[in-house]
């Protein structure tokens, strides 16, 4: 067998880089409050410029790590050149959190597939007041109105089924309690 040429061979393995982190890393950005478009934009010119760095040859751990942080500053320098304050958000205990949920390995997908699963098995209530709320953007007046309860009650309900969705992906990933 022909060993491949090395630049076919960077190619892929940039290739290979991109993919592995470009999905977490933009889902990463949207926890942070970023808009989708921008999340798309800011992925990219964090993934630039790790490539420019030599990023790319580090442990993927390393790697997503530096991403993560590269990312969250193009947005907030973004939010500042726009003259309006990053979120405050504590990043250490996101930071964990993401770790544990989501890992750096498949960029998400195990996750997405746990959450996915638990939502099929959910309460039908849950799934509609899920749907509502995220999937439809429904703000929590209008889910009031339409389940016929108070504001307080559709934001109480839909801190249980957050918790009971959370309780459920936490044990399909392994990380039960």
């Amino acid at each position: 067998m022909m060993p491949m040429p090395v630049a076919i061979a960077r190619e892929t393995d940039l290739r290979a880089f991109v993919e592995r982190h470009q999905r977490g890393l933009q889902r990463w950005l949207r926890a942070l409050g970023c808009a989708a478009d921008a999340a798309e934009e800011h992925c990219q010119d964090a993934l630039l410029a790790a490539l420019q760095h030599g990023i790319d040859a580090r442990p993927v751990p390393v790697a997503a790590s530096w991403l993560r942080t590269t990312a969250r500053n193009l947005f907030w320098a973004r939010l500042r050149q726009q003259r309006r304050e990053p979120p405050v958000v504590a990043i250490e205990p996101l930071e964990v959190a993401w770790q544990a949920v989501r890992g750096d390995d498949d960029g998400g997908a195990a996750a997405l597939a746990a959450l996915r699963e638990c939502l099929a098995a959910a309460e039908p209530r849950d799934r509609e007041l899920v749907q509502a709320r995220y999937a439809d953007g429904a703000p929590r007046r209008a889910m009031a109105a339409r389940f016929g309860v108070g504001e307080p009650a559709i934001k109480q309900a839909l801190r249980r089924a957050r918790a009971r969705l959370l309780a459920c992906v936490e044990h399909k990933l392994g990380g039960g309690r």
